[in-house]
């Protein structure tokens, strides 16, 4: 089972600053030939964040704090919240589609379907290669745009719902109507009780609900739409042969023409690495004036679907 991640314990930033030192990690395998070629394998492209805590004297109430962490975490069983000292703000970010279940389209763009996740941009000072990170905990509401429109959470057509972290965006649909009749083919035709606004050649029509055997060839998933006439929308997706009954409903969200971007700051989930923490009494005194260091304590990110 994954790590749970509780979203209500927050290490808090002067225990962080008071000594932290991290590292970001991948997975490759690396060889090199006789000849001295080097050839490298991903094993793991996604970077994982690693902090080493505790590692400078701090007062006892801040060890207290890191002790009480450690404990009702159960020593890393379960997950918390840290605030990265260096990358806690996503100045540039993009919110990434998801369709049946994984990614689908660009990063940034529409894919003409409800659900987003948020991604973190990060690219070299110059160039156009990028990756995108992902966030699954903003510290707050996001500040979301489509294009240059502020977005809004709501119930409204074009507003979007927050789920519960790890966090991902639904739009609520911008249009919609019933299909009135499915004509299946190389190409499927579907007729809408009326055309949707805003829908156009190489966009995407989004259909839900219809029945038949073979439906779930056209459910919940948008298509890339061919040609449009009137209400009737050709789309470039095979179902020749298929047995598909004209009941359900198109509907248009963001496309792909449409940017869809994100600002914020954020907390990355982490877990304690082992199953101890070790101090050390550096300064005696009253209780008030102790101070303990680590040695060190690792914590490792946690990462969320």
């Amino acid at each position: 089972m994954s790590i749970v991640v509780y979203g209500d314990v927050i290490l808090p930033k002067r225990v962080v600053l008071a000594g932290v030192t991290g590292r970001q990690t991948r997975q490759n395998i690396r060889v090199v030939n006789q000849g001295g070629y080097a050839n490298a394998t991903v094993v793991r492209d996604a970077t994982i964040r690693e902090y080493t805590i505790g590692i400078k004297a701090m007062a006892k109430a801040r060890w207290d704090t890191i002790e009480g962490i450690w404990e009702v975490t159960d020593s890393g069983a379960y997950g918390f919240l840290i605030e990265d000292p260096k990358d806690s703000v996503v100045t540039e970010g993009a919110l990434q589609g998801y369709m049946l279940g994984v990614e689908f389209g660009a990063p940034g763009f529409g894919n003409g379907g409800p659900l987003y996740g948020l991604r973190q941009i990060k690219r070299p000072v110059a160039g156009s290669r990028f990756v995108d990170r992902v966030v699954t905990r903003p510290n707050g509401a996001p500040v979301m745009l489509r294009d240059v429109t502020p977005i809004v959470v709501g119930a409204s057509p074009g507003n979007v719902a927050l789920s519960d972290a790890p966090v991902y965006v639904t739009f609520v649909a911008d249009s919609s109507q019933s299909v009135v009749s499915v004509t299946v083919g190389a190409t499927t035709q579907v007729e809408l009780g009326s055309a949707l606004s805003g829908l156009a050649v190489d966009g995407r029509l989004w259909l839900q609900d219809l029945t038949g055997a073979d439906a779930a060839l056209l459910n919940n998933q948008s298509h890339e739409i061919d040609s449009i006439a009137g209400a009737v929308y050709t789309l470039n997706t095979n179902t020749a042969g298929k047995t598909i009954t004209a009941a359900g409903t198109g509907k248009k969200y963001p496309q792909p023409d449409e940017a869809l971007s994100w600002t914020g700051p954020f907390y990355v989930p982490v877990q304690f690495a082992e199953d101890f923490i070790e101090w050390s009494l550096v300064r005696p005194g009253d209780i008030d004036d102790r101070l303990f260091t680590g040695p060190s304590i690792p914590l490792i990110e946690v990462r969320e679907a």
